[in-house]
């Protein structure tokens, strides 16, 4: 039987749209071998604590981005700026990994996105650590209280991570900023490894985005 041409085009569009979103998705896990190498018992990179702030609706995208900033260039840029910038957004502030992709470009910050959902609990946290290591700050998509959420790492010790949560518990003292956890020698928020991957692992949607972070460079 002979296919005639249209259904042929219909079927390469289609098939050309399901890759295009699995691509844009971020369906596909990064090809990267995680080797288990010496480190340091804890590092972090400093923040400008100054620039704990308490997020806005939906915009911890744009605030997660104003840390990198701070970090890699020591600017302090108002989060409120970065979210009136922020692109891909949709329903009520909601972002996609390009927003935070794009606005970390447009301040000259490099970037490397990665998809470590094929990867155990142990190599995301080896990984993680290579990274903070070589002074470079990642931003993750987790999940937290239901809700898809992006956050900074900025430095682990020997228990957990810590990190730059715009989520973070609000200051009594100055409801614009939040308070700190204890063992955070730079950020806001601190999670030991088991619970951190947790989120982690919940955070995407599906099959999109899942494991999904930023490595930010100069």
């Amino acid at each position: 039987m002979k296919i005639k041409p249209t259904v042929i085009i219909i079927s390469l569009i289609i098939f050309f749209a399901a890759v295009s979103l699995l691509i844009f998705g971020r369906a596909f896990p990064s090809r990267i071998t995680i080797k288990p190498i010496p480190h340091e018992i804890s590092r972090s990179l400093p923040l400008d604590a100054d620039l704990l702030y308490r997020q806005t609706l939906n915009n911890c995208g744009p605030y997660s981005v104003m840390a990198v900033i701070n970090i890699l260039k020591n600017d302090k840029i108002s989060p409120e700026l970065l979210a009136s910038e922020i692109q891909w957004r949709i329903y009520k502030n909601l972002t996609f990994p390009r927003g935070v992709i794009k606005l970390l470009n447009a301040y000259a910050i490099k970037t490397k996105e990665y998809i470590l959902k094929n990867k155990t609990g142990d190599e995301k946290i080896q990984w993680l650590q290579e990274n903070i290591d070589k002074g470079f700050p990642v931003i993750v998509l987790i999940k937290i209280q239901h809700i898809q959420h992006y956050v900074t790492i900025l430095g682990y010790d020997e228990n957990g991570f810590m990190l730059y949560d715009s989520l973070q518990k609000k200051s009594s003292e100055n409801t614009r900023k939040t308070v700190t956890d204890k063992k955070c020698r730079s950020g806001n928020r601190y999670y030991p490894y088991e619970e951190f991957i947790d989120l982690w692992d919940a955070g995407g949607y599906k099959i999109f985005f899942r494991n999904w972070a930023a490595v930010c460079s100069l």
